[in-house]
């Protein structure tokens, strides 16, 4: 099972940034945030950007510089004769197709009633146990960290005179809590510095660590609760966010494969070899 493939990722995102902020000219005394020549990109366009799900990892400044070249390419091709030639049409118009059926997918989708259930994602993880497997050692553990060292001594001294969950409850408004983290699964190689790795590969189950200060004014507590051997599958309430992105990248696959089906079995189509 895969997830939608990269190149039909990207091509959303090409889509989203062409709808958001085009190369259209807009009036000077409306707010901008970027200018070239007598193209504008509004406040608006950018916060449009922005709140894409697509481009989320781009920053602002990154979406701002981005639109400056591309406008820039755009009016020197322009002036150039680009968008006179035959090739700059032809790709428009094959842009054109490709935007309206991308668009028309998007549609599609978001008109999908999800209505997702435990009980569905139970069902998905057992049938496809298999694709959750781990690729590498993972170590389920609790993690708090704070910014006073007698805070985490205080909250270490708790743990192992009562438990994990009491102590974080008791802890629960302390200003001095600076990171909670509890049933935190992570491969090994996502425990980091090398420090913490060390303490954790050396703790037995529900053994927890003396205060560790391998952050600057941070001083962190840390109780290994389970090891998962590489190949192993962990069980699904540990990993049910892993489940329900899968489960959706395969309804989503599904849904447009079935759309697309039903188009080709209701057009008429001839293919020439």
């Amino acid at each position: 099972m895969k997830h939608l493939n990269k190149k039909t990722t990207y091509f959303f995102l090409v889509i989203s940034l062409f709808l958001s902020y085009g190369c259209t000219k807009k009036k000077e005394q409306e707010k901008y945030v970027a200018k070239v020549n007598n193209a504008y990109l509004t406040k608006s366009e950018l916060r449009s950007v922005m709140n894409s799900n697509n481009v989320q990892t781009l920053t602002k400044n990154e979406i701002i510089r981005n639109w400056v070249t591309d406008e820039l390419l755009y009016q020197e091709a322009v002036k150039e004769g680009i968008t006179k030639q035959k090739d700059y049409k032809q790709l428009i118009k094959n842009s054109q197709r490709k935007i309206a059926g991308a668009l028309l997918i998007k549609e599609n989708l978001s008109s999908d009633k999800l209505n997702i259930t435990d009980e569905k994602l139970e069902n998905f993880y057992f049938a496809n146990k298999d694709n959750f497997k781990l690729f590498n050692n993972a170590t389920l553990l609790n993690r708090i960290s704070f910014n006073d060292e007698d805070k985490a001594i205080l909250f270490r001294n708790t743990v192992i005179k009562s438990d994990w969950d009491k102590a974080v409850h008791l802890f629960r408004n302390d200003s001095a809590v600076v990171n909670n983290e509890t049933g935190l699964l992570l491969h090994d190689y996502q425990i980091q510095p090398k420090l913490l790795l060390r303490v954790v590969k050396g703790l037995n189950k529900n053994e927890v660590s003396l205060v560790l200060h391998y952050i600057e004014n941070t001083y962190t507590v840390v109780q290994v609760k389970e090891r998962f051997k590489k190949g192993v599958t962990p069980p699904f309430p540990l990993i049910k966010e892993k489940v329900t992105e899968m489960y959706l990248a395969q309804r989503q696959q599904s849904r447009i494969k079935n759309y697309l089906d039903n188009l080709r079995l209701n057009n008429d189509i001839e293919i020439i070899n």
